[in-house]
């Protein structure tokens, strides 16, 4: 599959296929589905993915190529299941065709986080609110490492993502068409074979290293923001024990880790919850999305050229393409448009509130499906 395909596995999980194309369930639903795959495309761009909609569509054809995630969902209680996982022609671990993802609509009474705006701001009204379960590939699109290089201000100047482990890989000859073309090269990592690829990018060449351990588990780093000769001795700070990244931060005593994994692997498959709240500000609609179930914190979404804010005593990622996402609650992110009212927006999430099951507007104001 190319970058220019739409994958099946977004297909599959279309919750409403007989829906006309403006219906704002299926986008939303379709938007759920894009969200828990961003990933893939996150080290190797800034991150366009969180303006409109169709640009979000959009961003998403710029993933790369295809995985085949083999056996059962993370709640089955069998053992965990191989990951085979395709390398694109940048060097990133992609999920595509095989993997069969689905967006289940659930009643807003029975969703586990159910956040009610306490804060409307003034000439906004509130629509409906309704909710998503939904199945997302986590071993190959979840870092198990992140580390970063800030300023002075937390902007990031670099960092490095790794990847892994994963059963087998297979490589992909043909992909996006780009100019230049990603360079791919034989080369040693930390004393062992590897392949290594140059990705040209608008800030400048990104590295992205494959290898296995001593195990025959394959592994995948992406460094952004620094030269080779950094991104190197960035990388003889990462080794690897077993299934969990080691972090030698003394190697390179810039960088400052924002998530490490320290438990068992990522599984093929993991589940998470939309909760949706729609508003309008009289000219146009205003989506909340609230992605609950993914335990890594929003620093993993840094990239270069971007800053950690606060809000309200949690974090926030102001994106350059004007959207914001914020860590409302634990293993809770949010993601909204801003269109020159900050503040407003800013408002309205941090007074966000969990609402009791029984709370009547839960019903009030459900969406009708």
């Amino acid at each position: 599959m190319s970058r220019h395909d739409l994958p099946s596995a977004l297909l599959a999980a279309d919750p409403a296929p007989g829906a006309e194309p403006g219906d704002a369930e299926r986008l939303a639903a379709i938007r759920a589905a894009v969200d828990h795959r961003r990933h893939a495309v996150a080290v190797r761009s800034r991150p366009r993915r969180h303006g409109r909609r169709l640009a979000v569509l959009a961003g998403l054809t710029t993933a790369a190529v295809v995985v085949a995630v083999a056996g059962t969902r993370l709640w089955s209680p069998e053992p965990d299941p191989l990951v085979s996982a395709a390398v694109a022609v940048d060097g990133s671990l992609s999920c595509g065709s095989s993997f069969e993802g689905h967006a289940d609509p659930i009643r807003p009474d029975k969703a586990r986080v159910r956040l009610f705006p306490t804060v409307i701001p003034a000439g906004w009204r509130l629509v409906d609110i309704f909710a998503r379960e939904s199945t997302w590939p986590v071993a190959c699109t979840t870092p198990s490492l992140v580390a970063a290089e800030l300023d002075a201000t937390g902007v990031m100047r670099g960092g490095v993502w790794v990847s892994g482990p994963v059963d087998r890989i297979s490589y992909e000859e043909e992909g996006a068409e780009v100019n230049p073309k990603p360079l791919r090269t034989a080369d040693t990592l930390n004393g062992r074979p590897a392949v290594r690829y140059d990705y040209q990018q608008e800030d400048g060449i990104h590295y992205s290293w494959i290898w296995a351990d001593d195990r025959g588990k394959h592994w995948q780093a992406s460094v952004a923001g620094h030269s080779l000769a950094d991104a190197r001795k960035i990388m003889s700070a990462v080794g690897t024990d077993r299934d969990q990244v080691v972090w030698s931060g003394s190697r390179f005593p810039r960088m400052r880790v924002l998530h490490q994994r320290t438990g068992p692997r990522y599984p093929a498959e993991g589940s998470t919850e939309n909760w949706y709240i729609r508003l309008t500000d009289g000219t146009r609609e205003r989506l909340v999305d609230v992605i609950s179930g993914r335990s890594q914190p929003i620093a993993v979404d840094l990239r270069p050229g971007e800053r950690l804010e606060d809000l309200a005593g949690r974090p926030l990622l102001r994106w350059s393409s004007g959207s914001v996402t914020y860590e409302v609650l634990p293993g809770s992110r949010v993601t909204t448009e801003v269109h020159g009212d900050a503040a407003a927006v800013h408002a309205l999430l941090a007074g966000l509130r969990q609402l009791p099951a029984d709370d009547p507007r839960l019903d009030e104001y459900a969406m009708k499906e």
